[in-house]
């Protein structure tokens, strides 16, 4: 089954143009509908010396411009922040609840925006129910999703995120399988003799399998490493959520990924 439905954050940020360029190279692929939504944000959050509506009308231009020549089936969402009181993080996970999966971009650190929030990424994929997949900021990604690797370490998460993932796998030239073991990996390991592979053998995807213990590398390291020397273009992983001073966030390699990751991630909780 393909997707039908996906949602791509739109604002007027620098990495729009790439986050769009590959939502649309994804509902290409998949034949599915593509969403734009705009967030009008709160006066406090906005620029003094811009009209936040022209800023939402320029961005509408810029979305159907980027697909007039597509042929892709589209729609925009506006939503002002004031007369709705969703924030960002908020209305993106409302609307994300109706589609297939969320696009977003990378948090460039260098380049703050006092309307979107640092952490935006990590509020999308532990609150919007849906696969969400997260563009980095710097790069050019334009034939992303051919060369993909799985991350599994066992558990709910990456289970979720295996089959939230299938329509793209089913896409892909290459499925790399890496399970990791460990400290920090498939803790499930020693108690079962089940092989995620073999599960996905039956799918008659182009499968690879490969099992790695950490050693001295953090499992984001060894993830990024393995990206770069394979010829990567698309990393799937389930997202662990763990709780800090009473407040849920990502796991450590999750964190990791969304600050430091140089090919696209798709996460799901």
């Amino acid at each position: 089954m393909n997707l039908k439905d996906i949602l791509v954050h739109i604002d007027n940020r620098p990495t729009c143009k790439s986050r769009l360029q590959v939502a649309i190279q994804l509902a290409k692929r998949q034949n599915s509908r593509l969403t734009g939504i705009y967030i009008i944000p709160h006066p406090y959050y906005a620029s003094h010396h811009v009209d936040p509506l022209q800023q939402a009308d320029f961005a509408k231009e810029q979305f159907e411009q980027a697909l007039s020549e597509t042929g892709l089936e589209s729609e925009w969402i506006c939503i002002d922040s004031v007369e709705s009181g969703l924030d960002l993080p908020h209305a993106l996970n409302l609307h994300a609840h109706y589609r297939d999966l969320l696009v977003v971009s990378q948090t460039d650190f260098d380049t703050p925006d006092r309307a979107t929030p640092h952490n935006l990424p990590e509020k999308a994929v532990l609150g919007s129910g849906r696969p969400v997949l997260v563009v980095p900021y710097a790069g050019d990604f334009k034939n992303f999703g051919k060369q993909v690797m799985l991350a599994w370490r066992g558990g709910p998460e990456s289970s979720r995120t295996l089959h939230d993932a299938m329509p793209l796998l089913r896409k892909a030239e290459h499925v790399q399988v890496m399970t990791i073991q460990g400290q920090h990996g498939d803790e499930a390991y020693e108690a079962h003799d089940a092989d995620i592979c073999a599960h996905l053998a039956r799918y008659e995807l182009p499968l690879s399998c490969e099992k790695h213990v950490t050693g001295g590398l953090s499992v984001g390291d060894m993830l990024l490493n393995r990206c770069a020397d394979e010829g990567i273009d698309l990393l799937v992983l389930g997202a662990f959520a763990q709780y800090r001073r009473g407040h849920q966030t990502l796991g450590e390699v999750g964190r990791y990924l969304l600050e430091y990751m140089t090919v696209p991630v798709l996460m799901s909780h």
